[in-house]
């Protein structure tokens, strides 16, 4: 292996935490049962609403429009997208310190999310509460949200863009996510993957990682 220059990492589950069931729940709520909700989800993945919304085809307000249309219930704006975020959790402030030390030591650093224009601005709020950070995106060399590239993981496309756009060598590049299927498409295009459980430290599996490469 070639020594290792790059780190892209995943946010949800690694950088932040997160727990998709708590949006599941909310959503049931407002559904008025967890059945009702489950013919919703089904009609708006038949639409590929969900997919189209994550890579940017379509944007908040159709996103939340089509959550309204087919819900039975009268729900507002503001309630869906506090549902929509129940998901979003607390940013541990060991993975804003490991960012940090990796950049420190010479490591470029960089973020790769599947996520949309609804959560990126609730977890750069959260990063503002809690860690006073106004700028959640210069903490990296780049970040990049597939809603903005139009191009999400697994598909090796989101990796291609990201090696292409910060002319990084695959080779050179390490990648890592909770989501084992997202792996995949790293190393399609090439580039080394680690796997992190999610909502754990990452601080010591990364530097442990490091260690022996």
């Amino acid at each position: 292996m070639e020594a290792i220059k790059n780190i892209i990492f995943d946010l949800g589950g690694v950088l932040i935490h997160l727990q998709p069931q708590w949006t599941e729940a909310a959503f049931c709520a407002l559904a008025g049962s967890k059945a009702e909700y489950a013919r919703i989800s089904t009609l708006l993945h038949q639409e590929n609403i969900f997919n189209d919304f994550e890579i940017g085809a379509i944007d908040a307000t159709k996103f939340i429009g089509a959550l309204q249309q087919y819900n039975q219930n009268a729900v507002t704006k503001e309630q869906l997208e506090t549902a929509w975020n129940a998901m979003l959790l607390d940013i541990p402030a060991k993975g804003l310190t490991l960012i940090q030390d990796l950049k420190e030591r010479g490591y470029n650093v960089y973020l790769l999310s599947n996520t949309n224009s609804i959560h990126l601005t609730a977890f750069t709020d959260i990063a503002k509460q809690e860690h006073g950070i106004t700028d959640f995106d210069a903490l990296f060399d780049k970040a990049y949200y597939s809603h903005l590239i139009g191009a999400r993981k697994p598909n090796v496309e989101a990796f291609e863009y990201v090696l292409k756009d910060a002319q990084l060598k695959a080779s050179e590049t390490l990648f890592i996510d909770d989501n084992a299927p997202n792996l995949v498409g790293a190393r399609q295009a090439g580039i080394h993957t680690l796997w992190h459980p999610a909502n754990t430290d990452i601080t010591n599996h990364l530097k442990g990682f490091l260690a022996l490469v």
